[in-house]
């Protein structure tokens, strides 16, 4: 009896209930034990499925030992809008089903004991009081069916009541039911007070044209913070103890596991803000004191249809339009993290996607979603990688291909491979300019003859900081600094101060620096021969081409931009 007693002491609660109701006797333990080390399914599902207890007398347990109600009500007397007020993932993943609404209170029938865990959470994305009902596996999952299948059916009948595009709204977003409005009125309550929150961090970074949020935990404090034209300014915190609500509720509008906290994670955000649709690319990462999150804001609408629109000069945007509309060859385009890379090849993109042309991407991930493109997301879990991908399009026919990077030999390889038989293919890689790729792919192993046939144009780019027009200082450009860097003596030159416009920043928005490399036959033959990178550079230069630190210079003589600032993100690329 003892042993018994101790033996229990080890075991899971809902074994220990049910060994206490007589239902699970001492020797069953055995045939559960092995059951479990075979399978990680929840411990309700291997109790039913390996007839060791019904799924009734599980909830008859939970509910005496909880003293929670028990749900016995039917799957065929839902109310239909019940589907809308929980994602049928949460749903299915943590066996649960919201089952009736009264008022502002919410009953929520769970299956299990552990997701019982889950109400806090469900109370912040519903904004609503949620009572617990304890109800067996089997009706939760018949609930669910009845919910979300019977939704699906009834959509597939009815596909004609929806309105056309030809009516002025957006298809995406009529069928997205996850699309959050930052114009609701949050509700009453505490629950209200964290999404109202989490609303203002939103509303925030859009009206100062923020590209990512940063939002971070310490040991007794938390901080948020906006890149805003490529620096970080930070927003007055949250009380610490909000932090952790207000990561679930951005975690569960990002549709990411809100119970999993040990591995990063990621996922994706729609809203509707200031009268225009936004995307926003989730990351949560583990720290010391918690998750950390970044949000990269996405605005499909600032892709520009004129590469003008990006700050190309007419002889770049020229050589650019030119290169990418011949049948095929090789487009790279070379820059660090956030310099703007994605943007142009979409812009490019742009310029090719149209009816006669089959345009096929793989990315990593899909930052932007465009119609006449056949968008596919990496998947290195299940093998779907970028070379893998790419093999897979060479069999689908396609004009235009577009690579998310060359991160490998094999990735490198299809490309040009691609290149050769009759397809366009657009690419990034990482380099500190464009001359730089050439080195960087001899490297990878592929031979300078294939490189000198198949690329047509290189491109780099950097983000640098606009001088607020209210704001900026007219200067004279002293003779020694002039002479360094090829500007006139005394030639006027303008720098930041800061006023109210600007928030005392003295810069507003942010401009491109390109350098665009077209591969002519000069270019192609130095290619060939393996010559230095200096000789390609003066090449290039020869033949009318701007290089980075040209085309900085450019942008600080018009009064676009400050020498300083320039001077960061160019001078290094050529020494």
């Amino acid at each position: 009896m003892n042993g018994t007693a101790e033996l229990n002491g080890q075991q899971p609660l809902l074994v220990r209930l049910l060994l206490s109701k007589e239902v699970l006797s001492p020797e069953k333990l055995k045939d559960l034990g092995d059951a479990r080390s075979k399978n990680n399914d929840p411990l309700e599902s291997i109790l039913v499925k390996e007839g060791l207890a019904t799924d009734k007398q599980i909830a008859e347990a939970y509910s005496e030992y909880l003293m929670m109600p028990l749900y016995e009500g039917s799957d065929d007397k839902l109310d239909p809008q019940l589907a809308s007020l929980l994602p049928e993932k949460l749903c299915r993943d943590h066996l649960l089903a919201p089952v009736a609404v009264h008022d502002d209170e919410l009953d929520v029938a769970f299956a299990t004991f552990e997701d019982l865990l889950m109400a806090d959470e469900l109370q912040l994305l519903t904004g609503m009081t949620i009572r617990s009902l304890i109800a067996p596996l089997t009706l939760v999952e018949k609930l669910l069916d009845a919910m979300f299948l019977s939704g699906s059916a009834s959509f597939i009948g009815h596909v004609d009541e929806y309105p056309s595009e030809a009516e002025g709204t957006d298809r995406d977003e009529q069928l997205d039911d996850s699309l959050l409005e930052l114009d609701q009125a949050p509700p009453p309550g505490p629950d209200g007070r964290v999404i109202r929150m989490v609303n203002q961090i939103l509303e925030q970074a859009l009206r100062v044209g923020a590209s990512d949020i940063h939002i971070e935990p310490f040991e007794d404090s938390c901080a948020i913070r906006l890149r805003v034209d490529g620096t970080l300014r930070e927003l007055a915190p949250p009380p610490r103890s909000l932090f952790v609500p207000i990561i679930s509720r951005f975690k569960i509008l990002a549709k990411m596991d809100i119970a999993e906290k040990r591995v990063p994670q990621d996922g994706a955000i729609a809203l509707r803000g200031a009268g225009k649709r936004v995307d926003l690319r989730v990351s949560t990462v583990p720290t010391v004191y918690g998750e950390k999150m970044v949000m990269r804001i996405l605005d499909k609408g600032a892709i520009p249809i004129e590469l003008t629109g990006l700050g190309f000069d007419e002889r770049q945007s020229k050589d650019l339009i030119e290169s990418i509309q011949m049948p095929h060859g090789l487009m790279l385009v070379t820059g660090p993290t956030g310099s703007g890379k994605s943007t142009t090849l979409y812009a490019c993109l742009n310029l090719l996607n149209k009816p006669d042309t089959n345009i096929c991407t793989v990315e990593d991930p899909v930052e932007y979603k465009f119609t006449g493109m056949n968008q596919v997301q990496v998947k290195a879990m299940v093998g779907l990688t970028f070379a893998s991908a790419l093999r897979a399009f060479l069999r689908q026919d396609p004009d235009v291909v577009m690579v998310g990077e060359v991160r490998d030999q094999e990735t490198a390889q299809i490309c040009l491979r691609a290149a050769l038989t009759g397809h366009f293919v657009l690419s990034t890689i990482h380099t500190n300019d464009s001359l730089s790729a050439v080195n960087r792919l001899v490297d990878m192993g592929i031979e300078p003859f294939l490189l000198a046939s198949t690329l047509r144009v290189l491109e780099a780019q950097r983000l640098i900081r606009r001088l607020c027009k209210e704001c900026r200082e007219a200067y004279d450009c002293d003779p020694e600094t002039a002479k360094q860097y090829g500007l006139e003596a005394g030639q006027t030159l303008y720098r930041p101060t800061g006023c109210d416009h600007c928030r005392g920043a003295g810069y507003r928005g942010r401009v491109g620096v390109f350098e665009v490399v077209r591969i002519t036959s000069r270019m192609s033959n130095l290619i060939q021969t393996k010559a230095p990178l200096p000789e390609l550079r003066a090449a290039a230069r020869e033949e009318g081409m701007k290089l980075l630190l040209d085309s900085g210079l450019g942008k600080v003589r018009e009064g676009i931009a400050s020498l300083e600032d320039v001077l960061t993100v160019a001078s290094g690329d050529e020494e």
